[in-house]
């Protein structure tokens, strides 16, 4: 007989069912469980990835170098470009006063950052002037310089200069050639892209074409970098 203190309730065949191993049932309940989860999961990533756009700028008609740039002249446009994003305008951020296109951009075109810049950049103009292999090693791209010119003296028997001038100041390297190379390295001269303001444009090549001697001498550290 059982006990005074046993409880009727806790009968050998309730225990052996409370410790049986889940049934085929229990098992099949898990999986779909998991099956709606991983379900769940995969939805989201499926959403996040078609949402996985950003807003660049494209014309909204075609855009000519050298004229201003306003909201009206730019469309936003939903793009997804990776790491190549970085390459244009953000659409979600305005466009700042004073801004001018540098380059062309054709009608419904993204607008790369390059083709952006200010009144001056958008005015100045790319020459190549021919100048001393010797001076390439102190010159880099972006380096500021000043074009100093030293024209041909009309009265010498042979080749002879007169004293250089500045012909103009705060010229912007634009490329510079391997040594050895370029249009000029045969006769002794390395071909060099400056940035120059329209304005001096025809200064420039002038002295070019009266065969005079420029020499490009790299601004001080302290002015290399400002506008």
């Amino acid at each position: 007989m059982p006990g005074a203190g046993a409880d009727p309730s806790a009968s050998p065949g309730r225990s052996a069912r409370r410790l049986q191993r889940p049934g085929w049932r229990d098992l099949r309940l898990v999986v779909g469980v998991l099956l709606v989860l991983l379900s769940v999961a995969g939805g989201t990533r499926l959403v996040m990835s078609l949402d996985d756009t950003i807003p660049v700028y494209a014309a909204a008609r075609d855009l000519l170098p050298g004229q201003p740039v306003t909201a009206e002249d730019l469309a936003a446009v939903q793009v997804r470009m990776g790491e190549q994003a970085e390459r244009y305008v953000d659409g979600a951020e305005p466009i700042a006063p004073g801004t001018y296109l540098v380059r062309g951009v054709g009608t419904g075109e993204l607008v790369p950052v390059a083709a952006l810049g200010t009144a001056r950049e958008a005015l100045d103009k790319t020459v190549t002037v021919p100048v001393d292999p010797s001076a390439l090693p102190g010159l880099t791209t972006g380096t500021l310089v000043d074009v100093w010119v030293s024209p041909r003296d009309p009265d010498a028997l042979g080749v002879s200069y007169l004293d250089p001038r500045l012909l103009l100041a705060g010229a912007v390297v634009d490329r510079v050639p391997q040594q050895g190379s370029g249009l000029g390295a045969g006769l002794g001269r390395a071909s060099v892209s400056v940035v120059v303001p329209a304005d001096r444009v025809g200064d420039v090549i002038g002295a070019v074409d009266q065969d005079a001697r420029l020499t490009l001498v790299p601004a001080p550290r302290s002015q290399q970098g400002t506008d």
